[in-house]
Order: structure tokens, then C-alpha cells, then sequence
């Protein structure tokens, strides 16, 4: 019986912590951040891919200028 108590105390707890204000706010938060990070990865993605292409067109123009010089 020992255990369904404190699983009833921690159902309790979670309940009033959704319920509370300072809880939803939590959450708020929360799903804020997630959302900012996967913004913020999406972008470094982005300019790391675009940063990869530039190198690559430079090697390119390097090579392809080597071979002019003969």
C-alpha cells in the first residue's frame, strides 16, 4: 500500500503543478526555447551548407586557374 500512496502523491503533485500559473508558464517557456534552438540549428545548418559551397567554388577557381599558367 506503501507504493499506490506515493503514486497517488506524485499524480497529485503533477496536477497541481499543470494547474498552477507558475507551472503553465514552465511549460510556455519551455516550448519557447525548443522552438528558439530549432530555429537556431536550422539556421546553422543553413550557413555552414552555404559556407561548404563557397569553399568549394574557391578550390574550383583555384584548380581551374592552375591549369591556365601552362
Amino acid at each position: 500500500m506503501r507504493i499506490i500512496e506515493v503514486f497517488k502523491k506524485i499524480g497529485r503533485k503533477v496536477i497541481e503543478f499543470f494547474k498552477d500559473e507558475s507551472g503553465g508558464n514552465l511549460v510556455e517557456y519551455a516550448l519557447l526555447i525548443g522552438f528558439a534552438l530549432f530555429i537556431f540549428f536550422i539556421l546553422v545548418g543553413v550557413i555552414t551548407g552555404m559556407l561548404d559551397w563557397t569553399i568549394g567554388q574557391s578550390d574550383s577557381f583555384l584548380e581551374a586557374s592552375e591549369g591556365l599558367g601552362e
